[in-house]
């Protein structure tokens, strides 16, 4: 099992898509820390949108507040020259949340008249009230 985790922090850049000979595409997003403290090396932190994923850039802009739900892979690859082991670690991206200023997500509740009917009917005798 994949351990995820979270990261909060303003967006520093959206990376172009990039598009591989296979079809696979990934775009980057790069977050720096996001406190109120001023510091000499702030960290860029890069997650990697892989697939349908990239979706999820469509709208985003330097300078918001988001938040991402990644897991961390890794992988190895032996050079064919001198024989060596090459590890690489990616900060895979599985959910984006932009958020405002006090923390509160910037994406809208739904509308329950949205809601399909089947999901609002239901059982009510259960109920504590």
């Amino acid at each position: 099992m994949q351990a995820i985790y979270e990261y909060t922090g303003i967006v520093e850049t959206v990376c172009e898509l990039q598009t591989f000979a296979s079809g696979f595409t990934k775009q980057d997003l790069v977050l720096t820390d996001d406190n109120d403290v001023q510091t000499k090396y702030p960290n860029h932190i890069a997650f990697s949108f892989k697939k349908d994923n990239t979706n999820l850039l469509k709208n985003v802009q330097k300078g918001q507040r988001a938040k991402v739900r990644f897991a961390i892979d890794g992988r190895v690859w032996q050079d064919p020259k001198t024989g060596k082991n090459r590890y690489f670690t990616d900060l895979t991206a599985l959910k984006l949340e932009l958020l405002d200023a006090d923390g509160s997500s910037t994406e809208p509740m739904p509308d329950p008249a949205d809601v399909p009917a089947d999901v609002l009917a239901g059982d009510t005798e259960d109920l504590p009230f």
